[in-house]
């Protein structure tokens, strides 16, 4: 979908410039607007920055109110990195401050797949005389929007598989021990990963064994509300451990099976879901999550849970920590322990990108094929 363009913010270079500062910009909502979009603004008339805006925060003002709210020049142009909304929600139809505002022209990155909007806002501004183009930095733009545009298009959360390894794909030793199998320096990108993320999701296993908190206590994300999912079977979790504490900024929500519903809900968000010979069924549990506005969970599974996902394909994206230690042992617990039936089925990976450390590497990497 594009529109005519012209002007000096009509030059293709310069309009490439304006849309990486919006771009960067939108990344700074990371882990605090969910289930909304990061959405950043830039204001430009003559080849002069006038403003610029964000979305921050769940429910909070629109990248484009931020950017335009105080500014009255008109014959400007617009970068956005998703389409303005054209309906009530939490915020005024941002489209309507646009057209009040006289922008003379406005560049999207992309449409938003959103029902209420889904190229309302675009029409609305071209129907009011605002020229307009979208798909510059569509790729970025998609790429940083992943969790939003998946949770809209398939009503699903984005689901990320993390694990801290060995250099041979070991998450513990031989003894079942994974305390520390990373360093330390990998362990705090570690927990600052949950960050990004609405939920954090682990195994009873798991829970029982390390008794975790699971919560965020690193600089830059102090008022940010990550929910913990525990997938407790039984429902046996006894209420002394540490999951069960500081609830009111880090909500729990647990999942047992439909056949332990008699014992009765331990948290008030706690579902009952079928289940199987493999354990709780997973896309159930994803579907629920959902419902309650959760748009991405990172998986920390444990063994058992990480293998679930990856076997039955239902993750986007794998993020791990691995050390360079060489653990071995027929009987250390694997990532995939289950196994790929042949080569040509094995998940793969693409768009990896690897950093390194003295100690290790971080490893990223989306499921080809996987949505957005």
């Amino acid at each position: 979908m594009t529109g005519k363009t012209g002007g000096r913010e009509g030059n293709r270079a310069d309009d490439l410039k304006f849309m990486k500062i919006a771009l960067k910009l939108s990344r700074r909502g990371m882990g605090f607007v969910e289930p909304n979009p990061m959405v950043g603004a830039v204001v430009v008339k003559n080849g002069r920055v006038l403003s610029c805006g964000f979305h921050h925060d769940f429910g909070g003002k629109h990248a484009e109110t931020m950017a335009l709210e105080r500014l009255a020049v008109p014959g400007a142009t617009l970068y956005l990195t998703l389409e303005p909304c054209s309906h009530f929600g939490k915020t005024p139809p941002c489209a309507d401050l646009i057209i009040a505002r006289k922008v003379r022209r406005v560049v999207a990155s992309m449409i938003d797949p959103n029902p209420l909007v889904n190229g309302a806002g675009i029409a609305r501004l071209r129907a009011n005389g605002i020229e307009t183009s979208v798909g510059l930095c569509r790729e970025q733009a998609e790429r940083i929007n992943r969790h939003y545009l998946t949770f809209m298009r398939s009503g699903m959360p984005w689901v990320a598989v993390h694990a801290g390894l060995s250099l041979d794909g070991k998450l513990t030793d031989k003894s079942g021990r994974s305390h520390w199998i990373t360093p330390p320096e990998l362990r705090r990108c570690s927990h600052s990963l949950r960050g990004e993320f609405s939920a954090i999701l682990a195994g009873s296993r798991t829970i029982l064994a390390d008794d975790p908190l699971l919560t965020l206590r690193e600089a830059g994300w102090q008022g940010k509300k990550l929910y913990r999912v525990v997938l407790d079977s039984g429902n046996s979790l006894p209420h002394d451990l540490n999951i069960f504490k500081e609830q009111e900024n880090f909500p729990l929500v647990i999942f047992s099976s439909l056949a332990a519903a008699n014992k009765g809900k331990r948290v008030p968000r706690h579902f009952f879901v079928p289940a199987d010979a493999d354990g709780l069924q997973l896309p159930a549990v994803l579907k629920q999550l959902a419902g309650l506005g959760i748009a991405s969970v990172l998986v920390e599974g444990g063994g058992r849970v990480n293998d679930s996902f990856i076997r039955q394909r239902l993750f986007d994206e794998m993020v791990l920590f691995v050390s360079n230690k060489v653990v071995g042992g027929r009987d250390a617990v694997q990532l995939f322990a289950s196994g790929a039936e042949d080569l040509e089925r094995a998940p793969e990976l693409t768009g990896c990108h690897r950093s390194e450390f003295a100690d290790g590497s971080i490893l990223r990497g989306y499921r080809k094929c996987s949505p957005a």
